[in-house]
């Protein structure tokens, strides 16, 4: 039996938050079903930016961003919606006021915030160096979240080739104490990005194209203005997808090719604007043959 297509959605219009909010709107059928069979009594839907840095704005996610899918969001749903982040540079509070999220409440007032490094956590196993079992702590506000909702921009990195939606959700939800054990180099840091996955998988991934980071990202890069967003209920398929329009081999990513990346790609049904119109060719980090070497 031949497998569905899998949706992902590509707009680029007159600015950020057009272009995020029409990559949602082009999946709404996708989307809606996903808030609608949620209690707003009981449930909540988690919102995770992309705050690594306290003050380096091009590396983080932008405010439209996140108020284009909060817009998107709001007629579908009455119940909490809380944004939520662990920086992994200084204070998640002080990332949050320095990049005006704070002022979203004006707009929403039931908007919450958290910070994820001090969450209620669980106890999971990631890889050390020599690929043996490593404890660590992750949020459990993300793991039961009933929804969750990734939004950042596509930026190289140090030591995964390129950072998206699932590192951004699987990374941000390690509790601070425990961040630097994930760096264990390329082999083991791929395996455990997948296994954090699997309680962190993002339900629905937004990728903010409209300014990206090429170099030495995810912090010290150079901003490249790309103009697109890319939206997907498969978080798998949003990073394959969006690798891919950074001009690298999402089966040289380990932890994409791990989950499975090279079946994937063959299913994608892109809608919205032509895939080719939106291809690059992104400076990847001054370590980038070294993080190849993850198998």
């Amino acid at each position: 039996m031949e497998e569905k297509p899998i949706k992902i959605a590509l707009a680029s219009e007159e600015d950020r938050y057009q272009s995020v909010f029409k990559s949602l709107d082009l999946l709404f059928e996708d989307i809606s079903p996903q808030i609608y069979r949620l209690d707003p009594k009981e449930d909540y839907i988690l919102v995770k930016p992309n705050c690594i840095d306290t003050h380096k704005k091009a590396a983080v996610t932008d405010l439209e961003a996140l108020r284009a899918v909060l817009d998107f969001i709001q007629p579908l749903w009455t119940g909490r919606v809380i944004v939520a982040e662990g920086s992994g540079c200084g204070n998640t509070m002080e990332a949050f006021k320095n990049f005006h999220y704070l002022t979203l409440k004006n707009d929403f007032p039931k908007l919450e915030f958290l910070d994820l490094n001090f969450s209620n956590s669980i106890f999971i196993d990631i890889f050390d160096r020599n690929l043996k079992p490593l404890s660590i702590k992750i949020s459990d506000t993300v793991a039961e979240a009933p929804l969750r909702i990734s939004v950042g921009p596509p930026k190289t990195h140090d030591s995964t080739i390129v950072t998206l939606s699932i590192k951004n959700m699987a990374v941000g939800s390690m509790l601070k104490d425990d961040k630097a054990k994930i760096h264990q180099g390329p082999k083991a840091i791929n395996r455990s990005i997948v296994a954090i996955n699997q309680y962190t998988k993002p339900h629905l991934s937004v990728i903010d194209g409209w300014i990206a980071m090429e170099g030495d990202g995810p912090v010290d890069g150079q901003s490249i203005e790309t103009h697109f967003a890319v939206s997907s209920c498969n978080a798998l398929a949003a990073d394959t997808f969006t690798t891919e329009r950074m001009g690298f081999n999402p089966l040289q990513v380990g932890y994409l090719n791990l989950l499975g990346a090279a079946k994937i790609r063959k299913r994608f049904q892109v809608l919205g604007r032509k895939a080719k119109d939106f291809t690059f060719r992104f400076k990847p980090h001054q370590t980038y043959l070294n993080q190849i070497e993850w198998e």
